[in-house]
């Protein structure tokens, strides 16, 4: 083997290790940014509109909003809280609120806003 002949082996294999090196770096982020499920809010039980409207003072209610109104939109069109019944919303906010990245408290006010003005089932 010529010396002209390893260089040019070293340069395939350095060109192999850093792609695979790019591989793991990318990997490795795409698992540190996936939204891990919140237990406080998938641990939740479904409750009544009276249940939460006797939680929640009605400040919080429109901080939650503002944060539905805010966050949700960003990925697709907004449901109406009053399209869903409160066991509709618990169902889908269980899986959307880790999604959205939303802290605990940002999550149990979004919750607490749509369950409030959500259709009796």
């Amino acid at each position: 083997m010529t010396f002209r002949n390893f260089g040019k082996l070293n340069a395939i294999f350095m060109k192999k290790t850093a792609i695979i090196m790019g591989c793991a770096a990318s990997m490795m982020m795409l698992a540190y940014c996936t939204p891990k499920a919140s237990k406080a809010i998938s641990s939740l039980p479904v409750e009544t509109k009276e249940q939460i409207t006797a939680q929640y003072t009605a400040n919080e209610l429109e901080t939650g909003k503002t944060i539905f109104l805010a966050n949700c939109a960003k990925c697709h069109k907004l449901k109406q809280p009053e399209t869903r019944t409160p066991g509709q919303w618990n169902k889908i906010l269980k899986r959307m609120i880790p999604k959205s990245k939303l802290n605990d408290s940002e999550g149990k006010l979004v919750r607490a806003y749509v369950i409030a003005n959500s259709k009796e089932p």
